[in-house]
């Protein structure tokens, strides 16, 4: 605390230097000296008030001492800016507030304080407050792209995606950065909304927006496939999913189940068969391997399988693999040696099962869940599942 007073006496030195230099270029000698003194009393009564932390004494101080213009007015945004960083947004809000209501502001300081005005009200939950500061905003080029940044925050919190995706549109256009990714998951959360209002239709076509923004967008083909299986429209289903699998081969164990079950709908175990040969060449996810193994179990027995994967973990190494292997393994031999095998067993179960399943790709987060947007960075379709020895 000591430490943050400190500065804050550093920064609000040159202020009263400043204002005294002004007042200096004003005025006669014997006026500069009252004057000067007057100022000095101000300065020091508020730097105490700050000291013995009373923070709204300190700010009436200030804003009696300050001559607002373009130079102290920065030093006054700082105070207002350090409240908010300490948490005491009320104090911040009503520091920018009084800031504003100076009437010899100029109009460039005024813009600056009603955007920090606005930070203040999204700190403090205010949205509907900061969203009509931010609107207003949007008009100065100045402030445009930071403004558009907080209404796309603002429209994410109140779960408004179709604004969501007009401001993400606009700012795209501005900070000249790629938001593929959040416009794609954007327009994949209104799907949502709109199927659980009974809304297909729309959301069929809020999804077929998400893939022309992001053609790689795992989730909109997710969820394509799964309103077609609703629908029983099963060859569609598949359809979305190997345009999934073809982009983003590391989503397959995701919807591997919905692709088999698809294929039993359509009495179609050759197709099933196929598609799970063909894939395997460019997969990474062990899973098709699995799968794979389960129907040579089935055709040519249980030695086929274990063959095959045991090939296979010879070129992609994996615990889950690893885990299947044990199983037939253990099918096959006698009592005796079987206790040894689930010992085995149990030990690496225990260690894969405590591993993470989906990792972040921008920050590195890991977890059990598949969020599409990371809960540490904020990002937008980063998660990803874990591949390799301790993943699929």
């Amino acid at each position: 605390m000591a430490e943050m007073w400190f500065y804050l006496l550093v920064a609000l030195l040159p202020v009263a230097a400043y204002s005294g230099f002004r007042f200096g270029r004003k005025s006669a000698e014997r006026k500069l000296h009252r004057q000067t003194a007057g100022l000095s009393r101000q300065y020091f009564d508020g730097l105490n008030y700050l000291l013995d932390e009373q923070p709204d004494r300190a700010i009436d101080t200030f804003v009696k001492m300050l001559e607002v213009d373009s130079e102290t007015a920065e030093t006054y945004l700082a105070l207002g800016n350090m409240y908010r960083k300490r948490g005491e947004v009320d104090l911040a809000i009503r520091s920018h507030q009084v800031l504003i209501a100076r009437p010899s502001l100029d109009s460039k300081t005024r813009k600056k304080a009603l955007l920090e005005l606005g930070l203040d009200y999204m700190a403090a939950g205010l949205f509907d407050r900061a969203e009509s500061i931010f609107k207003d905003l949007i008009q100065e080029s100045r402030h445009k792209a930071t403004s558009l940044r907080q209404l796309m925050q603002i429209y994410q919190q109140t779960k408004d995606w179709s604004n969501a995706v007009t401001v993400a549109e606009q700012l795209q256009t501005v900070d000249n950065k790629d938001h593929a990714a959040e416009i794609a998951n954007f327009y994949c959360e209104l799907a949502q909304q709109q199927v659980s209002q009974n809304h297909v239709k729309a959301a069929f076509q809020s999804l077929k927006r998400a893939i022309n923004i992001d053609s790689k967008c795992v989730r909109a083909n997710m969820i394509r496939g799964e309103l077609s299986i609703q629908e029983g429209q099963y060859k569609q289903a598949l359809k979305y999913y190997r345009e999934l699998v073809k982009f983003n081969p590391e989503f397959v164990s995701e919807v591997l189940e919905a692709i088999k079950s698809c294929y039993e709908k359509l009495n179609d175990l050759k197709g099933y068969k196929s598609f799970l040969r063909n894939t395997l060449p460019y997969s990474v996810s062990v899973s098709v391997v699995l799968a794979y193994a389960d129907l040579l179990r089935e055709e040519e027995g249980e030695a086929k399988a274990a063959q095959f994967i045991s090939d296979q973990l010879e070129q992609k190494p994996s615990l889950k693999g690893l885990l299947s292997l044990i199983d037939i393994q253990m099918s096959q031999i006698g009592s005796a040696a079987r206790s040894s095998l689930e010992v085995l067993h149990r030990i690496i179960q225990r260690s894969f099962d405590s591993k993470p399943t989906y990792r972040c790709s921008h920050c590195g987060f890991s977890g059990k869940t598949l969020f599409w947007q990371c809960p540490s960075c904020k990002y937008w379709g980063a998660v990803k599942p874990i591949v390799g020895l301790e993943g699929e």
